[in-house]
């Protein structure tokens, strides 16, 4: 009997789906009397179960950073299994492709956020990921939370990506258009503060590919965070087929450029354009000079040519702060030496008496 390698892939993906021990059970009972299809999914299996193996130490986490055997985790019942050195807490709600869970970590350390990347990886795939991840936990920055571990758990959907974060409390900058040029100015100094931050993560080779208001926090009245690195185009430019990169691709309101170019071609000028449309909303309806100087800069920043815009989220601050610092006072112009001396008084006494001698005149 003649198998469908469509046929055969579609079992493998299934059993994939699978906790390990089920899926010989599972690819029996599909395949039935099928000898030869139930062949080639299993040596489908067997392959992928070597690559699995050497990844994630059979079922265990293999750490880029941090401890590097870790037990196994079912995290549907969050029963305190471990991920990485966290313990599992409580889940949190989802944000996109990434399963959150609030984690407990050594005791005197900072609370952590767990996200699970809901994306199967191949060997490859995960090798790329792990480029980024080595980038992201070298970052230190006081505008970015810090990436404390990260790497790949089997939790019986195949290799997973995790991200082990610091937690971050604080209100979302507003997305509302600005109504007075005092609350213009406040914001346009959160968003440079948010330049410098995204400004590392782009000296690093790495692109946020998220940005909105919802994503930029206040932490206090003056300092300003990010909600995190930009872990969802990690995976995206790492998996270019993944989920993630389709959500990369088909956001609306965008920089043009994400259509036609795969997530691990986009740079920080894509971060760029999305600053740039905050800054265009909030200066809606302000008829201000400030306002029209910071409408020109985000202009720029959102230019359909990104040859155009500001070439990373640094340069956009520094404009944005040369537009926050007040027009220079003039000044008259002082003299190399105000000393009067003998021959400038008597020209000074000069000028005086035929101004005086002219003046007699036209009286008389």
């Amino acid at each position: 009997m003649t198998t469908s390698r469509d046929q055969a892939d579609q079992i493998f993906a299934d059993a994939l789906d699978r906790p390990p021990a089920s899926r010989g059970g599972f690819v029996d009972s599909v395949c039935g009397e099928n000898e030869e299809l139930r062949d080639e999914v299993r040596q489908l299996l067997k392959h992928y179960a070597s690559a699995e193996d050497a990844l994630t130490r059979t079922q265990a986490t293999h750490t880029f950073s941090g401890s590097s055997e870790q037990g196994r985790v079912d995290l549907h019942t969050g029963t305190g299994g471990c991920v990485g050195t966290c313990r599992l807490e409580g889940r949190l709600p989802d944000d996109g492709l990434f399963e959150r869970w609030s984690t407990v970590r050594e005791e005197g350390t900072q609370p952590t956020t767990l996200l699970l990347a809901r994306q199967r990886l191949t060997l490859e795939d995960a090798r790329r990921v792990s480029i980024h991840a080595e980038a992201l936990l070298r970052i230190e920055h006081p505008g970015l939370p810090r990436v404390v571990e990260a790497g790949t758990v089997d939790l019986g959907r195949g290799p997973e990506a995790f991200f082990l974060i610091r937690r971050i409390e604080g209100t979302p900058i507003p997305s509302a258009p600005a109504t007075t040029v005092a609350q213009l100015r406040q914001r346009i100094e959160w968003i440079v503060q948010a330049c410098a931050a995204i400004q590392e993560l782009h000296l690093h080779g790495l692109v946020h590919g998220r940005l909105d208001t919802s994503r930029i926090l206040v932490v206090d009245d003056a300092h300003v965070m990010l909600t995190g690195p930009g872990l969802l185009h990690t995976i995206a430019a790492a998996v270019p087929t993944s989920a993630a990169a389709e959500t990369i691709r088909e956001a609306s309101g965008r920089a043009p450029e994400r259509l036609a170019m795969a997530p691990q071609y986009l740079d920080g000028r894509s971060d760029v354009f999305d600053l740039g449309r905050i800054l265009q909303i909030w200066c809606e309806g302000l008829d201000t000079p400030l306002a029209s100087a910071v409408n020109a800069t985000a202009n720029r920043a959102t230019s359909h040519d990104r040859n155009q815009r500001h070439r990373s989220a640094g340069e956009l601050g520094d404009e944005l702060a040369a537009v926050l610092k007040p027009p220079p006072v003039a000044t008259a112009v002082d003299l190399p030496d105000s000393r009067l001396t003998p021959v400038s008084m008597a020209i000074i006494a000069l000028v005086a008496a035929v101004a005086g001698f002219s003046l007699g005149a036209v009286l008389l």
